[in-house]
């Protein structure tokens, strides 16, 4: 490293050495002087790691000394918390012990307060051993002598205080041991001299005992003495409390002064060891030794790094070897620095008052033209690109020569004024005063070179090579309108745009809008900035900037009030008033720009308009909260008409815009006003099927009328939900300041669907309790009987018309009011099936069946098979069809059969509707309106008891089957079939078309033998026949459709007969039943022929046989 110093020192006594001179630019030399660079660079280096480790050691060393200081403070500060000389007074001032118990137990609780006391001395002492490790530690560091020897001064007096206080509380604690002692003896002395006294008490009782008699007196001399015994034996309890007491004081005592010695030897241990601290310190040195150790070592190399650092900036500053132009442009294929200047006529103006122009008189122009200073950039490579460079502008010259076939000094003057460096760029800002050359006109060309003065006692002068220098002369400057692509007017009657700001506060960057325009030698015009906005151009280069401001234009101009302008940036705005929002709208003002040149002399200037325009807007808005109405038809008004106050309109008119009634209109179409629809505020004429209902003005002018909200209009519309149109108005002047009127439809209700009212009276006695909803009366309707009973046909089916049970007249709705005649003329109220409250039921085939309702309720389906239709809604006629389906259902229970899921039932209510097909809607019914209709099953027939034998019989007997004697064969209205005969004169099979029974074959009868379940048990398959058999009767041939699987069909007239044969043994009665199915005009139903055997005749109830 210190090679590496003493060669940089050599190159730097060679640099200093060498005489002063001038480089041109040259490249040559770039090698070697990159490579002393990089040798400057080492040493540098070296001794930059030189200069951190001196630095760190001093760090280090001060970093001890701060370190030791501190904890010696810490020390310090520990000591001062020790017990001083007065904490322990108050225990040696105590009053001595009296000889009485009390003060005995008062010295002993001082006594263990003075033991605490010892405590915390002894936490005291810990405390200094633990400084005196502290200590130790420091004894390593480096410490001023002085301070530590005033400190460990300080520690010694305040130990030899604690000292002082251990001493004086010892002293003090066996003073009143002692005092102690002395007070146990006195009481000791006071209690035998007592009981000295009541030996002789006792003595004298003695005696007066064995007297056996006392006088008064005695006797209370006797209960003084008990009392003085009781003392006595109180004293003595007392006198051994505090003998106990006193022997513990003095364990206590000793105790503590075994801890008082060892608290002494403690602090005599501190002594020795703060005295081997002492005696090692004061071997350490001093801070201010310390710190001259390193001054001395320190101080000789900052002066050689302060020489090497002159050195380095000397070789910095002088390794710059060239300078080399970068052109921005080319004169005549010339490398070269393209200087502007401008030429321009002043412009007098009219002043400003109170920062708006007061338009006197037009502007006029001087003839004079004025030139500015040129202005001019140049950029150079530095060579080396990192040579450092001072930037002051008095280091840089140019040498200007007019150059023809001959040099000549030219006229131009060229100053740097700015100089800056970056990425090894120089960049100069220059002003260029006198005439440079033009090849055209003078057949000559300014050159210059720049010339560089480094810094330092023999200072270089770096020259870069000629260059062309030229003026690029502007003239005739003018504004120019970017958005019209014009030339602005000059005066406030020229003006070129009209830009449009909105009222709500936006604001216009005028200088966005305009730039200046100026023409070229060469006769060409062209852009001087791309907008005023431009921070950097042409002009602002040249010390022109642009003013704005509001024009005056007359006495009674007034619109610039409307409009905030910033004379500086050209941002304009509209004045808002959120109280009067549309009150500037529509005013125009005009504004004038001028270009500067420096403070005050206007090179150009140009005149513009600015107009407040304005969003599509809401003035007002206007709800109607009318019903929603129930309707039929869409295109029905669902809305009453709706009317607002226009004077409410012109009230808000006047007050946000400032325009009077006579001043606005409404927008109409044909006679109605027309509709507009509100997209991202941007309003347009709503088309006809965005357009909600109508809006019209009342006769007179006064409202606005809104009408004609048809349902399909609203259709998805709900209560508390809107829906709006909006309808325009605009000034009559200027018919682009116009306002909206916002017309909200929020219907605060909607109509609900009418509820009908059945008024129908019933005729109790046609009313049955229903067995299934038990809070309802149910019809039941039957087969229908032909009004002339002298001509019977068959009952062959079900009619029944619903009006007959209610009273006259009654079968009707209460007349609904409040709703539109199309709506009331579309009511229709009748009878309707409706959906049976048990929609699945049972047949009779052991299928289920799935009740439902056509559309129009007039017929009733299961399994979507008709099996009832309403003939006549009016008069309710319901008529049971007579197909497979229905039988099934019908003849799946007997008559008396009720329940759920037994009888057919049907349920029937009395329905009103309204509006036209395709659009009906069923309303809501209050009343007994709906109810179950049964339909009764016309026969029953039930064979039990209709056959019996009896055993023992001789042979075999024979029972045979006719309707004579089955007397339970029975129909709807439980006549059997000699009561029809006598009644109806017409025979059972004839009236309901009974024409087949069928007999289940002997294999599937069922018997209650032995106790057994008869529904289930066989007779055959478990017991046998036991002599009962079914034989002969008229068997019927049928069609296979008409076979019943397991049962043999007969003619109803020709039955057959059963038989039985008595058997050899006796039992008791039993039964048989026999399944049959009974075939008649509404299909077949089931029964049972119950066959009795009863028991043998006299026989015993053991069942014995008989001999």
């Amino acid at each position: 490293m210190n090679k590496k110093i003493i060669n940089g020192a050599l190159l730097g006594l060679l640099v200093v050495a060498a005489p002063a001179c001038s480089f041109v630019s040259c490249k040559d030399y770039d090698d070697d002087f990159a490579s002393i660079r990089k040798e400057i660079a080492a040493d540098k280096a070296d001794l930059v790691t030189v200069k951190n480790d001196l630095n760190g050691q001093i760090t280090t060393l001060k970093g001890q000394l701060e370190a030791a200081n501190k904890k010696a403070a810490e020390i310090e500060a520990k000591l001062a918390d020790y017990a001083k000389k007065s904490d322990l007074d108050a225990y040696a001032k105590k009053a001595d012990l009296d000889a009485t118990n009390a003060t005995v137990q008062a010295q002993a609780t001082q006594l263990q307060n003075a033991l605490a006391n010892i405590a915390a001395l002894e936490t005291k002492v810990k405390g200094l051993e633990e400084a005196q490790a502290k200590l130790q530690t420091l004894i390593d560091g480096k410490v001023d002598k002085t301070e530590f020897n005033t400190t460990v001064a300080d520690i010694l007096s305040k130990i030899k205080a604690v000292q002082g206080n251990v001493d004086a509380l010892e002293k003090a604690c066996n003073e009143k041991a002692d005092k102690l002692v002395a007070a146990d003896k006195a009481l000791s002395d006071r209690i035998d001299a007592q009981k000295a006294v009541i030996d002789a008490f006792e003595a004298r009782l003695k005696a007066v005992e064995t007297k056996n008699f006392l006088s008064a007196e005695q006797i209370e001399a006797l209960k003084k003495i008990a009392t003085l015994e009781q003392g006595v034996a109180d004293n003595k309890k007392a006198a051994a409390d505090n003998k106990t007491a006193i022997g513990e004081n003095k364990t206590a005592i000793g105790e503590n002064t075994k801890k008082i010695t060892d608290l002494q030897t403690a602090l005599d241990q501190v002594k020795t060891d703060l005295a081997d601290v002492k005696t090692k310190l004061a071997d350490r040195p001093t801070k201010a030794e310390v710190e001259k150790m390193i001054k001395d070592q320190v101080d000789p190399i900052k002066k050689d790094i302060v020489k090497i650092n002159d050195r380095l900036n000397f070789l910095e500053y002088n390794l710059l070897v060239g300078l080399e132009l970068i052109p921005d442009s080319y004169y005549r294929g010339i490398e070269a620095i393209e200087s502007n200047q401008f030429a321009y006529n002043t412009w007098t103006v009219n002043q400003l008052v109170n920062g708006v122009v007061d338009y006197k008189v037009n502007p006029t122009q001087a003839t004079a033209t004025k030139l500015t200073s040129r202005y001019a950039e140049a950029v150079y490579h530095l060579n080396p690109a990192d040579a450092k460079i001072d930037t002051d502008p008095a280091n840089f010259t140019y040498l200007p020569i007019d150059r023809a076939y001959r040099a000549t000094n030219s006229a131009a003057v060229i100053t740097v004024k700015k100089a800056t460096v970056e990425n090894g760029l120089l960049k100069l800002v220059l002003d260029i005063k006198g005439a440079t050359k033009d090849i055209d006109v003078d057949k000559m060309v300014t050159t210059a070179a720049l010339q560089y003065k480094a810094p330092g006692t023999t200072p270089r002068i770096i020259t870069s090579a000629y260059d062309a220098i030229y003026t690029n002369e502007f003239s005739k400057l003018q504004l120019f309108d970017l958005d019209k692509q014009l030339v602005a007017g000059v005066n406030k009657n020229s003006t070129t745009s009209g830009w449009d700001i909105n009222n709500e506060g936006d604001s216009l960057a005028i200088a966005e809008k305009v730039r200046t325009n100026g023409v070229q030698k060469d006769g060409t015009t062209i852009a001087m900035d791309k907008n005023a906005a431009e921070a950097v151009s042409r002009l602002t280069k040249n010390g022109f900037h642009y003013e704005y401001h509001l024009v005056k234009k007359d006495a009674n101009d007034k619109s610039f009030e409307a409009f905030t302008l910033d004379s500086k940036t050209g941002l304009i705005k509209a004045n808002y008033d959120k109280n009067k929002p549309f009150v500037n709208v529509g005013k125009t003002a005009t504004v004038r720009v001028t270009l500067v040149q420096g403070k005050d002399e206007v090179a150009t200037l140009g005149f513009f308009t600015v107009h407040i325009s304005q969003k599509d807007a809401v003035i007002k808005e206007f709800t109607s909260k009318n019903e929603l109405k129930f309707t039929c038809d869409n295109k029905e008004n669902a809305a009453a008409k709706y009317e607002a106050k226009v004077v409410d309109l012109a009230t808000e008119l006047k007050a946000k815009a400032e325009l009077e009634a006579n001043a606005w209109e409404f927008v109409k179409t044909g006679g109605e006003l027309t509709q507009y629809t509100f997209d991202n505020n941007v309003a347009k004429q709503a088309a006809d099927a965005k357009k909600l209902g109508k809006v019209t003005l009342s006769a007179d002018g006064k409202n606005l009328v809104w009408d004609n909200i048809t349902k399909e209009q609203v259709a998805k519309l709900k209560a508390g939900e809107s829906v709006a149109t909006y309808v325009k108005v605009q000034k009559k002047s200027d018919t682009n300041v116009r306002f909206y009127v916002k017309l909200t439809y929020n219907p605060a209700s909607e109509q609900a669907a009418p509820v009908a009212e059945f008024a129908g009276e019933r005729i109790s006695n046609d009313w049955f309790k229903n067995n299934i909803r038990t809070d309802e009366k149910e019809l039941r309707m039957h087969f229908y009987i032909e009004p002339n009973n002298t001509q019977f046909n068959r009952f062959d089916k079900f009619m029944y018309s619903i009006n007959e049970s209610y009273k006259s007249g009654t079968v009707k709705i209460k007349p609904l009011t409040g709703y539109s005649a199309a709506v009331l003329g579309s009511v229709h109220s009748g009878w309707r099936f409706v959906t049976p409250k048990e929609t699945v039921v049972p047949g009779n085939d052991g299928k289920q069946y799935t009740l439902t309702v056509s559309k129009n309720g007039l017929e009733l389906l299961a399994n979507n098979v008709v099996i009832a239709k309403i003939t006549n809604d009016q008069e309710g006629t319901i008529e049971l069809l007579n197909n497979p389906t229905t039988q099934v259902l019908l003849n799946n229970a007997g008559h008396k059969e009720l329940n759920k899921l037994q009888t057919l039932t049907a349920r029937v209510g009395y329905v009103t509707t309204v509006c036209a097909e395709g659009n009906v809607k069923t309303l809501t019914t209050k009343g007994e309106n709906e109810f179950d209709v049964k339909f009764l099953r016309p026969l029953d027939l039930n064979f039990d008891g209709a056959v019996k034998f009896l055993d023992a019989n001789i042979g075999t007997t024979t029972k045979t089957l006719d309707f004579t004697n089955i007397v339970k064969f029975t129909d709807w209205r439980d006549r059997n079939a000699a009561e029809i005969l006598a009644n109806d004169h017409v025979t059972l099979e004839t009236l309901y078309g009974v024409t087949t029974i069928y007999v289940a074959d002997e294999k599937q009868w069922t018997t209650d033998l032995n106790g057994d379940n008869i529904a289930t048990t066989k007779l055959v398959d478990n017991y046998g026949d036991r002599g009962l058999h079914m034989t002969g009767g008229t068997a019927l041939v049928l069609p296979p459709s008409a076979l019943v699987p397991g049962f043999k069909a007969y003619d109803v007239n020709h039955l057959p007969s059963f038989t039985y044969t008595t058997q050899q043994k006796a039992f008791k009665t039993y039964h048989v039943q026999v399944p049959v199915k009974v075939g008649y005009s509404w299909g077949t139903f089931d029964a049972f022929i119950t066959v009795t055997i009863e028991g043998t005749l006299n026989n015993d109830t053991n069942n014995t046989r008989r001999k």
